[in-house]
């Protein structure tokens, strides 16, 4: 995957992959994006912290869009090139909300291992 942590020098794969999911999912939540700003919006809201290669986030979008959780389509604008957008569907806003539930299930659960108390 290519999504890197900065804070860790050995990340967990899996734990990067399904966050990347849910984290393409909650961007999409309010408005459709291209590919290269979703990885801009994930590198910016995470303060630097989660970087996605943009050649490894197309493969992801194209698996989300044949599980019917999100649809892309072509838009072309003037002075631009083409770009394929991407929306949430109903089925993906309910991933969507199963994620977010087991997110905040797993981090809590961290939470109270760890001892790590929010402000």
């Amino acid at each position: 995957m290519a999504l890197q942590y900065m804070a860790s020098p050995v990340p967990d794969r899996e734990l990067k992959k399904g966050s990347a999911e849910l984290m393409i999912l909650a961007l999409l939540e309010s408005r459709p994006r291209h590919g290269y700003e979703i990885a801009q919006l994930i590198e910016l809201r995470s303060r630097g912290a989660i970087r996605f290669n943009v050649a490894s986030l197309y493969p992801l979008l194209y698996r989300l869009e044949k599980r019917n959780w999100i649809r892309g389509r072509w838009v072309e604008k003037a002075g631009q090139r083409r770009r394929r957008y991407y929306r949430l569907t109903s089925s993906g806003k309910n991933v969507l909300s199963k994620q977010r539930a087991g997110w905040r299930e797993f981090v809590e659960a961290i939470n109270l291992i760890t001892g790590i108390q929010h402000a």
